[in-house]
């Protein structure tokens, strides 16, 4: 049922769970390994490990069933690394519907230092994809995607994956009435955003990559927005990091400044915020209050552990933190 909720306060909400699918091409492990400083070339005494499923549709599932939305998790899978994130999925009530591939799902590792200093990440590359497997994943799409409300893409490119296809599997949703949203880099972002989807987040970097506009301030951003929208995509959501963000759609346009938090890991901010803004916007709210949900999310989940991402409790503390500015 494509149905929404309205809106009592920031806080209560009239729930109606429409349905909203995330697909992870190229998920992952996520190891957070802890220690003083880093030390290369010599040997480093590790003071605490955390192991989490991870990938950036993955990580948008898990917030929305924090905030209260059914989501399901599509993507492909492989071997004991696979089960395992299955399994953590299926723990947190989050009802699966992965491809399983011939090859071992991908591990990632953060090397964490208490002093502070920004995280080293080791991302492995991904198992290759088979043409079949592909194939199987599209039938899955194809099949379910007449029940979805939105169906969020995310992440990079697995080896063997078609170039262009987030713009296949774009197109595949939104020929069956439903809206996509884009979260990649890269050419597989520029050929998605081709097939038009709903919406896209990228952030600064990405904006760069993608329009060639450096974004340093507002007006930049602002710009980016304006440049992103030109091409028939609704929403566009650019991402700042702790500047907030600025979106812009047909409602107008909007800077989210967000609430003063200690960071302490910003591996999945930007999927929470993703899940922020479709939690609200899958339920008929308008786009100044997703994005402060959004906002709210992506600081919440900035202020965890490793991997970790945002509970509830945690976005509803920051939601009135968050300023929401008009901007045309």
């Amino acid at each position: 049922m494509r149905g929404g909720i309205f809106f009592l306060t920031h806080h209560v909400l009239r729930i109606a769970y429409p349905m909203i699918a995330t697909v992870t091409l190229n998920p992952a492990l996520d190891k957070s390994v802890y220690i003083d400083r880093l030390h290369p070339n010599d040997a480093n005494r590790i003071s605490k490990i955390e192991v989490d499923a991870g990938g950036k549709g993955i990580n948008a599932s898990r917030v929305l069933k924090e905030l209260g939305s059914e989501t399901i998790a599509l993507g492909l899978l492989g071997g004991r690394t696979g089960r395992f994130i299955e399994h953590v999925l299926n723990t947190e009530g989050i009802s699966t519907d992965f491809v399983r591939i011939e090859r071992e799902t991908r591990t990632n590792i953060c090397v964490q230092e208490t002093s502070g200093a920004p995280p080293t990440m080791l991302n492995e590359p991904g198992p290759p994809i088979t043409e079949h497997e592909f194939d199987e994943l599209f039938v899955k799409v194809r099949r379910a995607a007449h029940s979805w409300t939105m169906v969020i893409f995310g992440g990079s490119l697995p080896p063997g994956a078609p170039i262009d296809v987030y713009r296949r599997l774009v197109t595949v949703v939104r020929e069956a009435g439903a809206r996509a949203i884009l979260d990649s880099d890269g050419e597989a972002m520029r050929l998605g955003i081709e097939a038009v989807p709903f919406m896209i987040k990228p952030n600064t970097d990405e904006v760069r990559r993608l329009v060639g506009v450096e974004v340093k301030s507002i007006d930049d951003a602002l710009r980016a927005v304006k440049s992103l929208r030109e091409l028939g995509v609704q929403l566009v959501v650019v991402s700042m990091g702790a500047e907030g963000a600025v979106a812009g759609s047909d409602e107008g346009a909007w800077r989210a400044v967000p609430p003063q938090v200690k960071p302490v890991s910003t591996i999945g901010s930007g999927d929470s915020m993703v899940a922020g803004i479709a939690h609200i916007l899958s339920h008929g709210g308008f786009l100044e209050e997703a994005l402060r949900w959004g906002t709210a999310a992506g600081a919440a989940t900035a202020m965890t552990n490793g991997a970790e991402i945002c509970n509830r409790g945690q976005v509803l503390d920051l939601l009135d933190e968050v300023r929401i500015e008009r901007l045309v």
